[in-house]
């Protein structure tokens, strides 16, 4: 069982967001993608990184996009998981630390999945 969506749930409410969980999964589930196994979650989307705050980007031609947008993940080895789920590659990986009020960062994809 994926005991990482109750995680997630706990952790919109740990930021003041508990009503936006369902919204979020729900929105991601028809407009973005979501990577679930036993092991972790991860919502995510492509997103342009110089097209302004990604929770408001929602792209129909997903070939302009230059990163993907994580909005939550959690579990174990999720990078991993991701790196085989990802439906097509793209220069950047960003996302933002939600509890320490930082804003998105972005990292080269390489880099990251090279650490996995």
């Amino acid at each position: 069982m994926n005991t990482y969506l109750t995680e997630a749930k706990e952790f919109y409410s740990k930021i003041g967001d508990s009503d936006n969980f369902e919204r979020d999964l729900g929105t991601y589930l028809r407009d973005g993608y979501v990577f679930a196994s036993p092991k972790c979650v991860i919502l995510g989307k492509p997103v342009c990184r110089d097209g302004g705050d990604p929770d408001s980007q929602w792209w129909e031609d997903e070939s302009q996009c230059d990163a993907w947008f994580v909005k939550f993940a959690a579990g174990e080895g999720m990078f991993s998981e991701f790196k085989r789920a990802m439906p097509f590659k793209l220069p950047f990986i960003g996302w933002m630390r939600a509890l320490k009020q930082k804003p998105v960062m972005y990292w080269p994809t390489k880099q990251i999945l090279r650490r996995n």
